[in-house]
C-alpha cells in the first residue's frame, strides 16, 4: 500500500501547493464536494478554496460542476494527469519563449558599441565559448585534474560519465571531495550514480522534469558549462559550451548547485 506521506511528496515535486494536494486528495476521497464540505475536511481557509480549485482546474485536475453551491469534483486521475503535464508543458514554453526574448534583448545590449564602451567587464572577458562538446570535455578532463578540494558536477543524466572517470577517481585518490548532482531516469544511470557512490563520490538525484544545463564546477574558482534549449517543440536543441573563472559567474552557478543539492535525495551505497 502506498504511504500517504509519499504520495504528497510526489504531488509536491509535481509542482502543486500544500492546499492543492490536500484538495485533491479530499475530492478524490468524497467524490463531488463543496467548498464548505472541503474546509471541513480539510481546514483550508474557504475563500483559499476557491482560488486553489481555479488552479486546479487550470491544471486540468479538478471540474467545477455549476449549481448553488457549486460543486467540485477530481477528474480521473489519469487523465487528470495527462492534461496536468499538457499545463506544465505549455507553461515551460511560454517561460523559454519569454527567456529568449530577454536573451535576445541582452545580446542586442551587449553588441551595442556605445554599450560596449561603458562597460568596465567586457563579455568576453566573462565568457571563453568553445565551438563543440569534445573542446568542453577536453577543458572538464583539465580543470578536474587541477581541482585541490572540491568538484562539483551537474547534470541531467550522467551518460557522459565514461569520459571524465578516469579524472575524478584520480581526484578522489587525492583527497579532492566530488558532488554529483543528477537525474536517474533508467538503469544505466541508476548504475552510474552507484559506480560514483563506490568511488567516494556524494551523489544525489532530483525530480526536475529537465534540466537546461550541466557542467562542472572546481573549487569556487572555473566552471565549465554548457546551456541548451530547444525554442519550439520537436525542433533540435542548440547548445553553446562555455567557461568562465569570473567569480561573478562562479558564485551563479554556486549558489544553484547548493540550492539543488539541498533539494536532491541522497543516493547511499
Amino acid at each position: 500500500m502506498s504511504d500517504p506521506d509519499e504520495i504528497d511528496l510526489k504531488l509536491k515535486s509535481l509542482g502543486l501547493t500544500q492546499y492543492e494536494i490536500k484538495t485533491i486528495k479530499t475530492l478524490i476521497a468524497l467524490s463531488a464536494s463543496t467548498a464548505e464540505e472541503i474546509h471541513k475536511q480539510t481546514d483550508i481557509p474557504t475563500p483559499r478554496i476557491y482560488d486553489t480549485i481555479d488552479s486546479l482546474e487550470k491544471k486540468g485536475l479538478v471540474r467545477i460542476i455549476s449549481g448553488r453551491p457549486k460543486r467540485f469534483e477530481a477528474i480521473n486521475l489519469e487523465d487528470g494527469l495527462r492534461k496536468f503535464l499538457d499545463f506544465k508543458e505549455n507553461e515551460y514554453q511560454e517561460e523559454l519563449k519569454k527567456m529568449d526574448l530577454i536573451s535576445q534583448q541582452i545580446l542586442s545590449l551587449l553588441s551595442d558599441p556605445e554599450y560596449q564602451s561603458q562597460l568596465v567587464i567586457k563579455p568576453d572577458e566573462l565568457l571563453e565559448a568553445y565551438s563543440s562538446l569534445g573542446d568542453m570535455q577536453a577543458k572538464t578532463i583539465e580543470i578536474i585534474k587541477k581541482a585541490k578540494k572540491e568538484i562539483c558536477i551537474f547534470t541531467n543524466v550522467f551518460y557522459w560519465f565514461d569520459k571524465v572517470k578516469d579524472a575524478i577517481i584520480s581526484s578522489i585518490n587525492n583527497g579532492v571531495k566530488v558532488r554529483v548532482l543528477m537525474k536517474i531516469e533508467d538503469e544505466k544511470s541508476k548504475n552510474y550514480a552507484k559506480e560514483l557512490v563506490n568511488l567516494g563520490a556524494q551523489v544525489r538525484k532530483f525530480e526536475e522534469n529537465i534540466v537546461l544545463a550541466r557542467g562542472t564546477l572546481v573549487d569556487q574558482e572555473q566552471v565549465v558549462f554548457v546551456i541548451w534549449v530547444s525554442p519550439i517543440k520537436q525542433e533540435k536543441y542548440v547548445y553553446r559550451p562555455h567557461f568562465s573563472s569570473n567569480p561573478g559567474i562562479i558564485e551563479l552557478f554556486s549558489n544553484n548547485f547548493e540550492y539543488l543539492w539541498d533539494k536532491g535525495d541522497e543516493i547511499k551505497r
